[in-house]
């Protein structure tokens, strides 16, 4: 068992290590004029900068930024990535923050993706829906199951009971969100085109020595996959207390191959910056190649870089990094 513990250690250094290789060799692309808009492989949305629950380790700043992202900024983003070719963008992450139900067009956001879906060959991201589940109620289920855009439901449903659960989660219902998402999950399996249902099941003291509720544990058996973490004040948008922030010291994937638009039209370095630190191009002036090319971005790059990851507003609180885990820290 020693051994094996140790071989897959040093399997696990190499990965890191490789990975960490090929994004010192994107920042060496950009310095030198050789990067290209390929390197975008994700780009989150904050369709909402409002959410109808306050979640307790939530520090989305509401009222300082438009509520909704303005419907032709999302089209001027669909047009510059559909008709130029070199955007090759893997993932669409709807939204990085607030409820995407509250958005008043949120049914013409869908029908207007797939439109340019259908139209342009090049563009066929994979589109995450992330949800509380109070608004996923039975007619936008079947609203967007109908649609057969969306490719994958993260559900964010926390604790262990309704207890624990209304207490990670203010303003929500425990007994409404298990039927939304019970019915999410039965009707699912009427469509042809499945979408792919993950549970995001967060667990703080409070659920400690808890029985997993019985309903909430059938939930978690129908999903296809059930994802766990824990409130440790990742960077400014988690906190309790008494914040202590941990920041990882050296650079991060995220800003190599990800963009973020927030409701103000700006691009931002991360879909985990709900509070707008990292802004570093108005989308709404310009076209995302210009920002993405800009000398903003090659500014912070190159303090990532060379370690100075403390100077940038954002990820010097951040103990967020991409190169070496999978997934957040546990």
């Amino acid at each position: 068992m020693k051994l094996i513990r140790e071989v897959k250690k040093k399997l696990t250094h190499f990965q890191a290590a490789f990975r960490s290789q090929s994004y010192h060799n994107k920042y060496t692309k950009l310095i030198s004029g050789q990067a290209s808009l390929r390197d975008i492989e994700v780009i989150s949305i904050e369709f909402c900068s409002i959410c109808n629950l306050s979640c307790r380790y939530c520090f989305l700043a509401k009222g300082e930024r438009p509520s909704f992202l303005d419907l032709d900024i999302y089209k001027k983003l669909l047009i510059e990535i559909c008709e130029n070719k070199e955007y090759q963008v893997k993932t669409m992450e709807w939204p990085i923050s607030g409820c995407f139900f509250l958005h008043p067009q949120y049914k013409e956001i869908i029908e207007i993706t797939k439109k340019y879906i259908e139209k342009y060959p090049n563009f066929r991201p994979w589109v995450i829906l992330n949800d509380n589940m109070m608004l996923f109620d039975k007619d936008t289920v079947d609203f967007v199951l109908k649609q057969g855009l969306v490719n994958q439901v993260i559900c964010s449903i926390d604790g262990m009971d309704k207890e624990s659960f209304e207490h990670m989660r203010p303003n929500a219902n425990f007994e409404e969100v298990l039927e939304n998402t019970n019915y999410l999950l039965c009707k699912n399996k009427e469509y042809k085109n499945k979408i792919v249902i993950q549970i995001n099941n967060g667990r703080d003291e409070k659920c400690i020595g808890r029985k997993l509720d019985l309903k909430l544990r059938d939930i978690f058996n129908q999903a296809d996959h059930v994802t766990y973490w824990e409130p440790l004040n990742w960077n400014e948008s988690f906190h309790k207390e008494q914040p202590r922030y941990t920041p990882y010291p050296f650079f991060c994937s995220f800003v190599f191959e990800s963009v973020s638009l927030s409701t103000s039209g700006a691009i931002i370095k991360c879909c985990m910056d709900l509070k707008e630190a990292t802004k570093y191009g108005d989308f709404s002036k310009r076209t995302l190649e210009s920002i993405w090319f800009s000398e903003e971005r090659r500014a912070f790059l190159r303090a990532m870089y060379e370690g100075k990851r403390h100077l940038i507003p954002g990820c010097n609180t951040c103990l967020i990094n991409y190169v070496s885990q999978n997934k957040f820290p546990q």
